[in-house]
């Protein structure tokens, strides 16, 4: 096998050739010169390159190792998906769901995900399985050979009016205000969002309420995993979308969402989820992102013994069911904090937990 030598790689890359580029950027990346790789990534970019489209585009639209530019990183994944790009249609498919850098249509996005997966992306492929309800389709989708139509006959069979409708609620208090969605969502969607986090698990942090920021602390044992907008796909975005019907809030107020495991004897010791206005630590993340006003949660699998969400206050827990969802406000009516709502993550006593949490803030948050 011929090694090819970075000096060749440089020498392709100035006289042009695309995928040399594209190496190059590869290459500075890895010496942590990202400002070099980003000028490299622009140029085949520039080209046409639609590897090179979608990883710009990407790394744009958050400002990951590269100038944060979300509407140029937005263009440059939408140009990458008209080009061909398998990646940049399933990239395109949670933008277009979410509204950044074009308009917001869930049905324009499912179109988007079709795309993704005629084009090969195989992630695309298991969350249109995932989402659709014609199991013939399905099935056919599955096999080694799946007919030229199967994707888009899983696209239509998703039912988006069921995920973009909220579900009936069961009134636990008014006040706090406190709501059970039973069967909030299914069972292989659960699987799928836990399976999504699985390999990405860190210990959990808590927000230091005295010099800011966030840091690692006893009362809090499990661990979780955060995802930013590059970890999305439309399966968890409608997931969202759902929390966004059922807590009559506006989706653009959510935070990124985590997932948590709590392993035997881990817990979440009692707290607040709203951030407190006196503590000095706090001040700065209240201004920019506002306050915590309401916690979501979605239980992700059954199996465990002990793990309740309990309300010492409110004499009440919750020992639910997988695909069983929880939402109250910290805040009350009037947007102060709410103390009743102290709550806290009981350890299991035998199995883990798993859980999505989303907390919603009352600003727009930004992109990350």
């Amino acid at each position: 096998m011929t090694t090819v030598t970075a000096q060749e790689i440089h020498r392709r890359a100035t006289a042009g050739d695309g995928d040399a580029q594209l190496q190059l950027a590869r290459l500075f990346d890895r010496e942590g010169r990202h400002d070099v790789a980003v000028s490299w990534l622009h140029r085949a970019a520039s080209g046409g390159h639609v590897a090179a489209m979608t990883w710009l585009g990407a790394r744009l639209l958050v400002g990951r190792a590269a100038p944060f530019q979300p509407a140029e990183g937005a263009a440059l994944l939408g140009r990458a998906a008209e080009a061909g790009g398998a990646e940049a249609a399933s990239r395109v498919a949670v933008l277009t769901g979410l509204g950044i850098g074009r308009r917001q249509n869930w049905s324009e996005a499912l179109d988007w995900l079709q795309t993704a997966a005629e084009r090969g992306d195989a992630s695309a492929r298991n969350q249109l399985i995932l989402l659709a309800v014609d199991a013939d389709a399905a099935a056919a989708a599955r096999t080694a050979h799946p007919p030229a139509d199967a994707w888009k006959r899983l696209r239509d069979s998703v039912p988006l009016a069921h995920w973009l409708a909220p579900p009936a609620p069961k009134v636990i208090f008014e006040q706090p205000r406190v709501r059970v969605f039973e069967a909030f969502t299914t069972s292989e969607v659960c699987d799928w969002v836990s399976s999504r986090a699985a390999s990405r698990l860190a210990p959990g942090r808590v927000y230091d309420a005295e010099k800011g920021g966030r840091r690692q602390d006893a009362m809090r044992t499990s661990s979780g995993a955060g995802f930013s907008l590059l970890d999305a796909d439309v399966v968890l975005m409608l997931v969202r979308a759902r929390m966004a019907a059922a807590a009559g809030l506006d989706p653009v107020t959510f935070e990124p969402f985590n997932v948590l495991r709590y392993e035997v004897g881990q817990r979440y010791e009692p707290h607040f989820d709203f951030l407190n206005p006196e503590a000095p630590g706090l001040a700065q993340a209240l201004a920019l992102q506002g306050q915590r006003v309401a916690t979501f949660l979605v239980y992700l699998n059954d199996g465990y013994e002990g793990g309740e969400t309990a309300f010492p206050d409110l004499d009440w827990s919750l020992k639910a069911n997988k695909g069983d969802a929880l939402l109250f406000f910290n805040v009350d009516p009037d947007g102060r904090p709410d103390r009743r709502t102290l709550h806290a993550g009981q350890p299991p006593t035998a199995g883990e937990k798993w859980l999505l949490s989303q907390w919603i803030r009352d600003k727009a948050q930004p992109i990350i």
